[in-house]
């Protein structure tokens, strides 16, 4: 399972970086940068500006990828013992993983999203953008406190 996550997020940053190798000669010279909370931009920037995501989305993703190689610095809802800690570490490591795959899949849409809006072929991002990466960072995390504090 572990291996599939990664390989999920390893295609995820390939297409946030290639989305912008695609496109950029066809962006305008002012792009969005900044979107409210209703989706619609709200702030311009040069067209090189399109770089931050996937600048950060990589950063990002290649950061938590080395946090996963160390479980043992995770904050746990239990004290570790031998008895549990590879099953705590597995749920921590598959969660982290998880995450990745969320702000991967994230910063690929923004990205998309900004390029078609710039090209003018959107003309905001969608208005459940917002409320659905709240809600899934939410679910996600208190579904990983609920089987980490699971007993046998």
């Amino acid at each position: 399972m572990d291996w599939v996550i990664e390989v999920i997020c390893v295609i995820g940053v390939l297409i946030l970086i290639t989305l912008p190798i695609i496109y950029y000669n066809q962006l305008p010279d002012i792009i969005p940068t900044h979107y409210d909370s209703q989706g619609k931009a709200d702030g311009h920037g040069a067209k090189s500006s399109i770089w931050m995501l996937p600048i950060l989305g990589t950063l990002m993703y290649l950061l938590m990828l080395k946090l996963n190689q160390y479980p043992h610095i995770f904050n746990y809802q239990q004290k570790i013992t031998e008895q549990n800690a590879e099953k705590q570490y597995t749920i921590a490591t598959r969660m982290l993983r998880i995450v990745n795959v969320s702000v991967v899949r994230v910063f690929t849409y923004l990205t998309y999203s900004t390029i078609w809006i710039a090209m003018g072929k959107h003309s905001h991002l969608s208005a459940l953008f917002t409320p659905l990466v709240c809600v899934s960072v939410f679910v996600l995390v208190g579904f990983s406190i609920y089987i980490s504090t699971k007993k046998e």
